[in-house]
């Protein structure tokens, strides 16, 4: 009898919705049987159960007697126990094959404060504007403050002016700056992580200009036409903790038919205003900060070399690539 036992679980804690990859150490993990020699290969039974919090997990792999990998469930707020159970053939728990580590676990209910990448991009966007354009930017999500109107003249109400309005963003997906493959990230020199692909989206938003002069308002929409044709490009640092880390850079122009242009009516009001929407892509959008490895997907051991079976033949004598004479 292999009486298990848990050492470590990493990560220690995740999300209340779970779904978060964990990794156990310890010792007398039950291993997968070896496939019969003959007959068509299985996909085998996982020999060890897990569960968090009295709940399941699922997709549990076992890759040796002293490690193996689950996918946690969703759990309350707090502390949690997990038990690792060996299981037979049949997939009931043996008996004495069971351990326990108390509070090995601990379900965070996701956090909203701490500042995302999606928050810092948006943040650098309004320094960029302020610094180049204007000092008086605005954003908002919603400005449309009177449903009669048809027109962009009363979507924005500013303390003063001139002022720039900065609607958005929209989230659209983009196919064709996402990745393909699962990126890597090293944890320690003999192992590694694969992360999830992120999902890519494109940034859209509306940027609005208003002045009660004309010249002034001419002037502020040369003054943001300047800026989309001298900023191709947005740059950001990669990580505001770490600068030896770089910055990150995004392509950005004007939609399709989204070139500034005056928008209000004469003699309605003293007040004009002009509009044109532009795009941020490529924006790869992630789980919010606040908790860590939440889209690693598959962590790994670093091997030391690669064995390469010889490659087998059906005739042997025939070269490849050529089929044997009827």
């Amino acid at each position: 009898m292999a009486v298990p036992s848990i050492t470590s679980v990493t990560p220690s804690s995740g999300p209340t919705g779970g779904s978060l990859l964990v990794e156990i150490g310890g010792a007398g993990f039950r291993l997968p049987d070896p496939p019969g020699a003959m007959g068509p290969t299985l996909a085998p039974t996982a020999p060890v159960r897990v569960l968090v919090a009295g709940r399941r997990a699922r997709d549990v792999r076992v890759y040796a007697g002293d490690r193996l990998t689950c996918i946690v469930p969703a759990g309350d707020a707090g502390p949690a126990d997990v038990v690792v159970q060996n299981l037979d053939t049949a997939g009931t728990p043996l008996p004495g094959e069971e351990a326990t580590a108390p509070h090995a676990f601990t379900y965070v209910l996701h956090p909203l404060t701490p500042e995302a990448d999606l928050t810092r991009i948006v943040r650098t966007l309004l320094q960029e504007l302020k610094r180049q354009v204007l000092e008086n930017v605005v954003l908002t999500v919603q400005t449309d403050f009177d449903a009669e109107t048809g027109d962009e003249l009363h979507l924005a109400q500013v303390a003063r002016m001139p002022a720039l309005v900065l609607v958005g963003p929209e989230l659209s997906e983009d196919r064709f700056f996402s990745l393909n493959q699962l990126p890597e990230q090293v944890t320690s020199p003999d192992r590694f992580a694969q992360r999830r692909v992120p999902y890519t989206v494109d940034l859209g938003f509306t940027l609005v200009g208003v002045s009660d002069h004309t010249t002034e308002l001419l002037n502020l929409m040369a003054a943001s036409q300047l800026f989309f044709h001298r900023n191709k490009f947005l740059d950001m640092p990669r990580d505001p903790a770490n600068a030896e880390a770089g910055s990150v850079r995004y392509e950005m122009d004007f939609t399709p038919d989204g070139d500034l242009k005056v928008t209000s009516q004469p003699n309605e009001s003293n007040v004009r205003s002009f509009s044109g929407k532009f795009v941020v892509r490529g924006f790869d959008l992630e789980d919010l900060a606040g908790l860590v490895g939440g889209d690693v997907v598959e962590r790994g051991v670093a091997i030391d070399e690669v064995v390469l079976q010889p490659s087998q033949q059906t005739a042997p004598r025939v070269p490849v690539g050529r089929n044997p004479d009827p």
